[in-house]
């Protein structure tokens, strides 16, 4: 019997989503420990997608299959088990070739940056000494909503066979004194590194160090950075993830601005 099971948590203590030899401490690592301590088995769950080291999931999905059916407390159980920065919120029943993953049809990010030192926004949003200009930033996001071929916005692009994305939605907002911001981002598929390149080269168009001709060769290959800057991590949260046959509301949202 197949399940989704429905959580969210604080990427800061993780390397990450998924399970790595080299880096052992990762989310999905916790709460397969956690499941099969509860349910006295070896458990393996699939994941909707990878999260970078440092980065949070407000929203996330995995699919797991159990021999019997769960217990009504179930959850209540496995978060007393889960540490504090992970929690579980729903377990869902659904036919047995749901795939977390590969059916997901929408998925949203936010990402969020502050201008001044903040020890309280620093765990969730990424601190970059620099001025940044709305209106410089605005025609690189058009830009980014017209693309389909993300090639040169993916840090692996000879992996996979495909770099062709849809993205619906690429905006910007900002606080009342323009001091802190977050940019939203919502497409068919992402692909690796490619929010944290992206609004990367954003802070660079709107900081000035590269003009609106250089960001837009840049992203279609005519145009190479001596050394492809990343963002920051910790401002990256994975905010929504939408299937056909299931849609439902996160249940914890954060809004830094």
């Amino acid at each position: 019997m197949r399940y989704f099971l429905h959580l969210a948590y604080n990427g800061a203590a993780y390397n990450g989503w998924q399970r790595q030899l080299n880096a052992p401490h990762s989310v999905q690592q916790v709460l397969e420990a956690a499941i099969s301590k509860l349910t006295n088995q070896k458990i393996t769950v699939m994941g909707c997608g990878r999260t970078d080291a440092g980065v949070h999931a407000d929203q996330y999905f995995v699919h797991v299959d159990f021999d019997q059916i769960p217990k009504p407390d179930f959850c209540f159980r496995l978060n007393k088990i889960l540490p504090l920065d992970i929690i579980i919120y729903d377990i869902i029943p659904v036919h047995d070739r749901a795939h977390t993953r590969y059916d997901a049809i929408c998925r949203s990010y936010a990402y969020f940056l502050h201008l001044d030192k903040d020890p309280f926004l620093a765990p969730f949003s990424a601190y970059y000494e620099v001025n940044l200009d709305l209106e410089a930033i605005k025609p690189g996001l058009d830009q980014i909503k017209q693309m389909t071929d993300f090639r040169y916005l993916c840090l692996t692009p000879d992996r996979i066979k495909s770099t062709i994305c849809m993205v619906s939605q690429a905006e910007v907002s900002t606080s009342l004194n323009g001091r802190r911001w977050c940019f939203r981002f919502t497409a068919n598929r992402f692909l690796k590194a490619m929010i944290r390149l992206t609004v990367a080269r954003l802070i660079l168009l709107g900081s000035g160090k590269i003009d609106l001709e250089t960001f837009i060769a840049i992203n279609t290959g005519n145009h190479k950075l001596k050394i492809p800057a990343l963002a920051y991590p910790q401002g990256l949260h994975l905010t929504n993830i939408e299937y056909p046959y299931l849609s439902i509301k996160p249940k914890t949202s954060i809004d830094l601005l």
